[in-house]
């Protein structure tokens, strides 16, 4: 459970303005030029907030997206987890008993968090988000 906690953690740290955000907006962090992160497919819930997560490697709408991830954080708990990602140049759906797949996905987003937010990228200043309808 620490894994999902410190996601949790992480995810705050870099869209600390998550539930104001609109559902169908596409944000996007780009600090000093660095690779395009996107915030996309927002939804909220009570209790809930999921969205997608990505980078963009080409500018084209269509362009090639790795890794993408949807991620369910829970409020009330202060926990977040992966639902499913295309990684690695696969798709990995997490098997809802599968605590290797789990562990597996949380633990990239993890990752991946930490190297954002070492990277600049942040939902929070006004200069580096913009919204695509």
């Amino acid at each position: 459970m620490e894994i999902y906690e410190d996601n949790y953690r992480m995810v705050r740290l870099l869209m600390p303005e998550l539930r104001r955000m609109d559902d169908g907006v596409v944000y996007v962090s780009r600090p000093d030029g660095r690779m395009q992160l996107e915030l996309s497919q927002i939804e909220h819930n009570r209790y809930t907030t999921t969205f997608n997560l990505t980078y963009r490697f080409t500018e084209s709408l269509r362009g090639e997206r790795e890794p993408d991830l949807s991620v369910r954080i829970y409020h009330d708990a202060r926990s977040c987890e992966v639902l499913s990602g295309f990684l690695h140049s696969r798709w990995e759906c997490r098997k809802v008993r599968s605590l290797d797949s789990g562990y597996r996905l949380n633990r990239f987003l993890f990752k991946w968090l930490s190297y954002c937010l070492r990277q600049g990228h942040s939902f929070a200043k006004p200069e580096a988000v913009i919204a695509l309808k």
